[in-house]
C-alpha cells in the first residue's frame, strides 16, 4: 500500500485541472505525498441518466462554472484556454493514465495532456 493522499482526477474535468496544475507545489510544501489516481466521469454520469457533463445539462450552473475556472486559473496564474467540445472524451487519456500511475510517470502525463 503506497502511503499519501490518493489524489483522484478525470482528465476532461476543468477542476481537476486546476487541482492538477498545483497539487505538485502542494505537496512541495507540505511534505505530504500524492498519488495520481485517473477515472472516468462518464460512467458516473451514465449511471445518474446524464449523455453529457451536468455543466452542459444545466446552462446556469455551465456559465457559473466557465466563470469559476477563469477566476481560479487568474487566481493561480495557471493557463487558461477554453475547450472548443466540453467535455472532451478522455478514455484514451485514463488509460495511458492508468499505465502512467503504474510506471510512476502520471504526474507529467497528466499535466501534459
Amino acid at each position: 500500500m503506497t502511503e499519501g493522499i490518493d489524489f483522484w482526477f478525470e482528465f476532461a474535468s476543468t477542476y481537476s485541472y486546476i487541482s492538477a496544475m498545483r497539487i505538485e507545489n502542494a505537496s512541495k510544501q507540505s511534505g505530504v505525498q500524492f498519488n495520481w489516481k485517473p477515472f472516468l466521469l462518464g460512467p458516473i454520469f451514465k449511471s445518474q441518466g446524464w449523455d453529457t457533463s451536468p455543466f452542459n445539462i444545466y446552462p446556469t450552473k455551465g456559465r457559473y462554472m466557465w466563470r469559476d475556472i477563469e477566476r481560479l486559473c487568474y487566481k493561480y496564474g495557471i493557463l487558461f484556454k477554453r475547450s472548443s467540445v466540453f467535455p472532451r472524451n478522455s478514455v484514451l487519456a485514463v488509460r495511458i493514465g492508468c499505465i502512467a500511475q503504474v510506471e510512476g510517470w502520471c504526474p507529467q502525463f497528466a499535466k501534459t495532456v
